[in-house]
């Protein structure tokens, strides 16, 4: 069931887009997602109900992966494909992971999955129940199924890129306002989860930016909504992101600023207010307050590092690093 708090997020980022889309915002943007995400409640965790049948799971999966490979099946089943779905949130590596996901990649590239089956993907992942599974409750084991959902929707949307061309403009569009107000709603900078395996939600948005970008149906507005949304949520994320988080969206981030100068200048007024923002603040003897510094300073670094940054978005950074 899906709180109402994410309704009402979506609801909220819905009408800001479209005031974007029609020039009556633009310059503010950025603090009316803040608003947006510091008015966010904390839900009390509850119970993520789990598939509980680990070794056949994994077992059917391998011999799915195994037939595939080697020819010995050249369709999947609907059924099998629904497997497939209904696991992707085990907190398991070995089904999820290794399983799922590299099953599910494979299809992808040896373009075994229907169109209508890639269709059904699309659909269930951007369901509410698996896309903002237990969003807004403490880290907990919802976020493997959110987080896996967005690594299976960059995939889907990297294959009807290159192959199927089934999604039209306007779902490209929905596409892109589910993946945003997941963006405001997220909060796990997990990277390596123990026994668990990745959770990675940071990298996995990353995958679905990129495609995002790489269409050429959706606006520039859309894209500055998704930009403005990724750096207002980055600067307030609580924990590190250490495993490779601020390459991934550094690449992405790049990515976009070099498609045309708008995007770099807008991420230069986005960095400019986060600047302002810290300068107005005092260091604070608080673990919150130097994790947002760091993951910052990783980020800009990330950016530097490249070298391949538009040379006025370039200089700017360089000039931040003196405040670093």
């Amino acid at each position: 069931m899906t709180s109402q708090a994410v309704t009402n997020t979506k609801q909220a980022l819905v009408k800001l887009r479209e005031q974007l889309r029609t020039g009556e915002l633009y310059q503010h943007l950025p603090e009316k997602i803040d608003q947006i995400i510091n008015q966010l409640p904390h839900e009390k965790r509850t119970p993520v109900i789990l598939p509980e049948d680990d070794a056949k799971a994994t077992t059917k999966l391998l011999t799915l992966s195994d037939q595939i490979k080697n020819k010995e099946k050249r369709t999947i089943t609907d059924k099998d494909l629904e497997f497939m779905l209904a696991h992707l949130g085990s907190t398991n590596p070995t089904v999820r992971d290794r399983g799922v996901y590299f099953l599910f990649h494979d299809l992808i590239e040896m373009k075994i999955l229907t169109t209508d089956q890639l269709k059904h993907v699309l659909d269930r992942v951007l369901e509410p129940s698996m896309l903002y599974e237990h969003i807004l409750e403490a880290q907990g084991n919802g976020a493997f199924l959110r987080s896996f959902s967005v690594m299976l929707l960059s995939l889907v949307l990297y294959a009807d890129r290159t192959h199927y061309h089934f999604i039209e403009t306007a779902q490209l569009e929905e596409i892109s306002l589910a993946i945003t107000t997941y963006i405001v709603l997220e909060t796990d900078c997990r990277g390596y989860a123990g026994n668990k395996g990745w959770v990675h939600a940071y990298s996995h948005i990353g995958n679905v930016l990129d495609e995002l970008t790489a269409s050429t149906k959706l606006s520039r507005a859309d894209k500055i909504f998704y930009l403005a949304a990724l750096v207002e949520r980055y600067k307030h994320l609580n924990k590190p992101l250490v495993f490779g988080e601020d390459y991934r969206l550094a690449a992405v981030i790049a990515n976009l600023v070099n498609k045309h100068k708008i995007y770099a200048d807008y991420l230069t007024l986005l960095l400019h207010k986060w600047q302002q923002q810290l300068m107005a603040q005092q260091p604070k003897a608080d673990e919150v307050f130097w994790n947002r510094w760091y993951n910052r300073n990783r980020l800009l670094e990330a950016l530097l590092i490249r070298g391949d940054l538009p040379d006025k978005l370039q200089q700017y950074i360089l000039r931040l690093a003196d405040f670093y």
